[in-house]
């Protein structure tokens, strides 16, 4: 896909770049699956977490601001993006904790988890914070489904699990209300474009300048019809849609391969999300079990997150389309977490063995 939008383009600079990226990360997926001790890998989750912050914090120091907001920052011409790798070690720091605090996981009403479990809640603030001040809101949702589900699978009091959600929706709401006035105008224009809109037959202006993208995003999307038009026929990567190498890369694969082609796409996520949650399910170390699933969750909420923007049934926001959209970080770090499933699923399959 990356080959296909840039051979329309002035220059094929954004695919000799990923296709580099794209090597990196072949390695980074053996290394973690096959060399990688998971035992001695976990020993470094805490030092991880402080570098992932200290990381953080150099983004809003050093980084490079980018359409208002400031996400990464360059170290000898690679831009690193650390709230990717934050929502990894969350998920690991989330594990460990959970695992070696098992014992008082049946006192957990909210006050028994402010007792036993209170790092978790100050670690995940630390970060969420920092992240906000990147202006970068979409990662925060992810995983805070993500970390959620995980506190529900360790069997959480559900009580503690309802209270940490409609916080979190309080805050979330506050964000949107009072933050930025972008994230107010995209729910704007959500509520103009969202599928659940069109369900009640409103009307409404189409013409206007903000919502650009959205708008040809739905038309290159819905273009596609059941087969699609080829590669040879597609216009939305002729710059009718800026961000098609990256946040609407979707809507170019559903116009040029058709409903067929988008579905496939969401087939294969699909199921790369089963066998993590089956593999993962299957483990008898509930470090191990929590990690997979997290990893697991995360690559999956990720892409139905982005398609659904594609699709208008969720806001637009910047999220990319993991191992399909541009973008060096989002693909090392996804292709290390199908490293760490493999390791995870090889490691059961060799006990099973003996």
């Amino acid at each position: 896909m990356q080959l296909n939008i840039s051979s329309v383009r002035t220059s094929m600079y954004f695919f000799y770049r990923q296709f580099i990226w794209l090597l990196l990360s072949g390695g980074s997926l053996i290394f973690a699956f096959k060399f990688l001790d998971l035992k001695k890998f976990r020993k470094l989750i805490i030092p991880l977490l402080l570098i992932t912050i200290l990381m953080l914090i150099a983004v809003l120091i050093f980084g490079e601001n980018v359409k208002g907001a400031v996400r990464s920052f360059r170290i000898w011409k690679i831009n690193i993006q650390p709230s990717l790798l934050a929502r990894i070690i969350l998920i690991f720091y989330f594990a460990h904790i959970l695992d070696k605090r098992k014992r008082q996981i049946d006192d957990t009403r909210p006050r028994g988890f402010l007792k036993h479990f209170h790092q978790l809640i100050v670690v995940t603030i630390i970060i969420y914070i920092l992240i906000l001040f990147e202006k970068h809101f979409s990662p925060l949702v992810i995983s805070s489904i993500t970390l959620l589900s995980l506190l529900f699978i360790a069997k959480i009091k559900l009580s503690t699990i309802g209270t940490i959600l409609a916080t979190c929706l309080v805050l979330a709401l506050l964000v949107i209300q009072f933050g930025p006035t972008y994230r107010s105008e995209r729910m704007k224009i959500y509520s103009k474009y969202s599928l659940f809109h069109k369900a009640m037959n409103k009307e409404s202006n189409y013409t206007g300048t903000h919502d650009y993208q959205v708008r040809e995003g739905l038309l290159s999307l819905s273009g596609g019809k059941l087969t699609g038009t080829t590669s040879k026929r597609g216009t939305g990567k002729h710059y009718f849609l800026p961000e098609a190498k990256t946040d609407y890369i979707f809507s170019i694969i559903g116009e040029e391969f058709g409903f067929l082609g988008a579905l496939l796409v969401i087939g294969l996520f699909t199921f790369l999300f089963y066998r993590a949650i089956i593999n993962s399910l299957r483990q008898d170390d509930i470090f191990l079990k929590l990690a997979g699933i997290g990893l697991g969750m995360n690559i999956f909420f990720n892409a139905m997150v982005n398609i659904g923007v594609s699709m208008a049934i969720l806001p637009s926001t910047g999220v990319t389309l993991p191992f399909i959209s541009y973008g060096g970080t989002s693909l090392l770090v996804n292709s290390f977490s199908v490293g760490l499933l493999l390791n995870i699923s090889a490691k059961k399959q060799t006990l099973q063995s003996y």
